[in-house]
């Protein structure tokens, strides 16, 4: 048994040891099973997924040993073999194949798990690693059967005039090429270009390689389905570094990989994944240098703001909070004073003409403010900036939890969403009404949609009260100022979403994509809780029990919307 332990535990521990490369390379695998597009699945898809599942297999088998000898582990190999041949076939032959797929995947990494346990081989890494591998999955099967026109924001069309599908096309065409015109004439233009640089280069080796340009551009959604799940090894990192482990990691991890806000984003053709991407970076960055507050450090801290400003503007919240962290550390090493100048000299020399060369070009040019936002109009059906900020913040009522999904008049709904709060929980579950999940769109969800909602609201409730009291308690397993460090950011957040949703009242402002990293911040308290109350007294049981059966449900929920919808 020790023999079996430890050969299966060497696989999981050479995939540990590099979690990046890992998740980049089951992305890549699944990436070829139909290029990110439903309509691409063939006769070959199915054989080369058959093919990959017979590598993994007879990784695990061989290499990994599960059988006690040869002969065990020839068995072991056959019968996946089978069982994957098998799937295939009907996956290939059923209506809804895909949402198929996800659940046979799904069974397969619980049996497997199972095994695991019944060879003590089990650890709380490696059930992460497996829900990571479901997570991604789960992202993929959403991109398989959503597109550049579905659940998108502002991407327009290809061979258009606007949106950020025709910005991706303008570096496509043009290379690194600037404008030498205005980016606010052209809807969407005013965006830094990296995440549009990526997708035109990606574009590019797609159509030189020979791929119908069409094809190409909807096989785009690799490059956020990648981002949306290396933010699950990021931040696994972020809570490793805090001490999170056992019941509480694999909780917090377990909400994270089924959150239907990162599966929604994994199939974005804009930039918001990428920029939320960079800010975590930068907070577990952050943490590292906190503990070891060297040069060499600091730079990552520099280029993740850097890039991710370079990305979205938006990307400079959680510099507050890590400017908190430089001053401490400062203050605390006054006396080596001229080695942290150097340091934050630096940091400013990599961070700001990264983050900024674009709008300060484009102000020197045509006098574009540096925050610039455009903004729709007050005859736009979506303005709300007619109602009292007491009702925007205050009022729950009027039928607003009746339509548990973000609320647009013009495509079903009831009336139009104005309370900010609300949007976050609706939009973080089903995304923004223009484009949305809905019963309205989809009555297939009809009875599930609000099942999964009312479970993300009471999840989502319960994380961020853990999340206050964690951050003021002093036996929360924080020092004060990484608690400080945590909650700035967070306040920096919320004052920033609340500010922009009365600065513009529209309903479309009032959505989850422009404070994404509460939710693992969020849930960061959910395991801090768990943590301090280990589950010794009836209450504490209560809080533990409830916090598993709510994730249990929400992970099932989650997978049981997304596959209906598809």
């Amino acid at each position: 048994m020790a023999k079996q332990k430890s050969s299966i535990e060497r696989i999981f521990h050479q995939l540990a040891k590099h979690p990046y490369l890992s998740v980049i390379g089951m992305c890549l695998l699944l990436f070829f099973f139909g290029f990110c597009e439903k309509s691409n699945l063939t006769k070959g898809s199915y054989i080369y997924a058959g093919a990959v599942s017979a590598a993994i297999f007879a990784g695990l088998a061989f290499y990994g040993k599960i059988g006690r000898d040869t002969k065990e582990n020839l068995i072991v190999f056959l019968f996946a073999f089978a069982f994957s041949g098998v799937s295939l076939y009907l996956i290939s032959y059923t209506e809804n194949s895909i949402a198929l797929m996800l659940w046979l995947f799904l069974f397969m990494l619980a049996l497997f798990g199972i095994i695991l346990r019944m060879l003590g081989s089990l650890s709380t890494r490696t059930l992460v690693m497996l829900m990571i591998a479901a997570g991604i999955m789960l992202r993929f099967v959403y991109v398989l059967y959503t597109d550049s026109g579905s659940r998108q924001h502002d991407v327009g069309f290809w061979n258009w005039t606007w949106g950020h599908a025709n910005y991706i096309e303008y570096w496509y065409h043009n290379g690194l090429k600037l404008p030498d015109f205005d980016v606010r004439t052209i809807w969407q233009y005013y965006h830094p270009p990296l995440h549009h640089w990526l997708m035109a280069l990606l574009l590019r080796i797609l159509t030189l390689m020979g791929m119908q340009y069409e094809t190409a551009c909807q096989a785009l959604q690799i490059l956020p389905m990648t981002y949306s799940s290396l933010i699950l090894v990021v931040c696994y990192r972020i809570f490793r570094r805090i001490k999170l482990d056992g019941l509480p990691l694999i909780i917090v991890m377990g909400i994270l990989c089924f959150h239907p806000t990162f599966v929604l984003m994994a199939g974005f053709f804009n930039n918001d994944i990428l920029s939320v991407l960079l800010m975590l970076l930068s907070v577990m960055f952050t943490l590292r240098w906190y503990k070891e507050p060297t040069l060499k450090r600091i730079i990552p801290i520099a280029l993740s703001i850097g890039l991710g400003m370079m990305t979205k503007l938006s990307a400079w919240m959680p510099a507050p909070a890590i400017a908190l962290v430089f001053l401490y550390v400062f203050i605390k090493n006054i006396k080596s004073w001229k080695r942290y100048i150097g340091q934050f000299a630096l940091f400013g020399g990599i961070c700001a003409p990264l983050g900024l060369w674009w709008q300060i070009r484009n102000f020197i040019a045509f006098d574009v403010p540096i925050t610039y936002v455009p903004y729709l109009g007050d005859q736009s059906n979506q303005y709300c900036g007619n109602m009292s900020a007491a009702k925007r913040l205050f009022d729950f009522g009027n039928g607003q939890l009746s339509f548990v999904y973000d609320a647009f008049t013009d495509y079903g709904a009831p009336y139009n969403e104005y309370n900010p709060t609300l949007g976050l929980f609706k939009t973080a579950i089903f995304e923004e009404g223009t484009n949305g999940v809905s019963d309205v769109n989809f009555p297939q969800i009809a009875v599930t949609g609000p099942i999964l909602f009312w479970i993300g609201v009471v999840l989502g409730l319960l994380c961020f009260f853990a999340f206050v009291v964690m951050m003021v308690r002093k036996d929360s397993g924080l020092d004060g100022i990484s608690r400080i460090f945590f909650s700035v950011f967070a306040l920096t957040m919320l004052i920033s979403f609340y500010s922009f949703c009365f600065k513009f009242p529209f309903t479309c402002t009032m959505n989850i994509r422009y404070c994404v990293p509460l939710i693992p911040l969020c849930t960061m308290g959910l395991g801090l809780l768990l943590r301090r109350f280990s589950g010794k007294s009836l209450p504490e049981k209560i809080l533990r029990y409830s916090s598993v059966g709510l994730t249990i449900a929400f992970a099932l929920m989650t997978c049981v919307v997304y596959t209906q919808i598809g």
